[in-house]
């Protein structure tokens, strides 16, 4: 079983292709982590867990996710996050979680994906994310081919002089960084209500038939990216910069073999 959480589509589009190529069932997080309820799952292969890199951890939601879930059936567990370049020590707390609950730790890798963390950077165009789009494709054959030999993944993005850091940036970019209240919309928004289904913690509410960003905020980016009219903006950061969403649909089945 493949479980992942996309903000703006690339994990999605990552675990959609491990399980295509897996032939293994995939299931989106969001709607297990906006309940916060305990859930049950049962898989006889190997659990495959995807996620984006937020401040060189997995979000604290997914991590959160994964301690209050149970795991029936198999009890290996892989990991796979897509970042921009690194990983930092994301694996070191996710091995961690796997101790706690017993389970075994069959790896971690990273799959390096477009920017879309637009409030700090702007996206790259479309020609370098084609490029960026078909490296991955073949990282992601690699991963799937370690899995279906039964070894343990290795991260290629594993950059040890970061690792220490890790437990430095992670809180500040949570406790200093990440907050909704510069969210904002302009004349552009028609209220149609996409960024209050796309928020994971259900944060987001429609008053008067414009999005109003309650306290909780992760910046997944999906709201803002994920706007058909490009209507919301983060503070002056995000005016006139280009938005990114990956909207890519798995297709490389018939291009390799594994």
């Amino acid at each position: 079983m493949v479980l992942y959480f996309s903000g703006t589509g690339n994990t999605r589009y990552v675990a959609e292709v491990i399980g295509e190529l897996l032939h293994n069932e995939v299931k989106d997080m969001r709607e297990y982590i906006r309940t916060g309820i305990k859930t049950k799952f049962y898989s006889k292969a190997p659990y495959i867990i995807c996620a984006p890199i937020y401040a060189w951890r997995f979000p604290p939601l997914v991590e959160g996710f994964l301690e209050r879930s149970d795991f029936w059936g198999s009890d290996k567990v892989y990991f796979v996050a897509t970042c921009e370049s690194q990983t930092g020590d994301a694996a070191k707390y996710l091995k961690k979680i796997c101790e706690k609950k017993g389970m075994t730790f069959m790896g971690f890798a990273g799959v390096p994906m477009p920017e879309n963390y637009i409030i700090m950077y702007k996206p790259p165009k479309e020609e370098e994310c084609r490029h960026i789009y078909r490296m991955a494709d073949s990282e992601i054959v690699s991963i799937v081919n370690t899995i279906s030999r039964g070894e343990v993944l290795k991260d290629h993005l594993d950059m040890k002089l970061l690792k220490p850091l890790t437990k430095l940036v992670n809180p500040w970019f949570f406790g200093a960084c990440v907050s909704s209240r510069k969210f904002r919309t302009t004349d552009k928004c028609t209220g149609c209500g996409r960024c209050v289904k796309a928020c994971p913690y259900g944060s987001i509410s429609l008053v008067g038939g414009r999005p109003v960003w309650g306290e909780k905020c992760m910046h997944c980016m999906s709201c803002i990216n994920g706007c058909p009219t490009k209507a919301i903006e983060y503070g002056r950061r995000t005016v006139g910069r280009d938005r990114y969403y990956c909207r890519r649909e798995p297709n490389i089945t018939w291009r390799y073999k594994y």
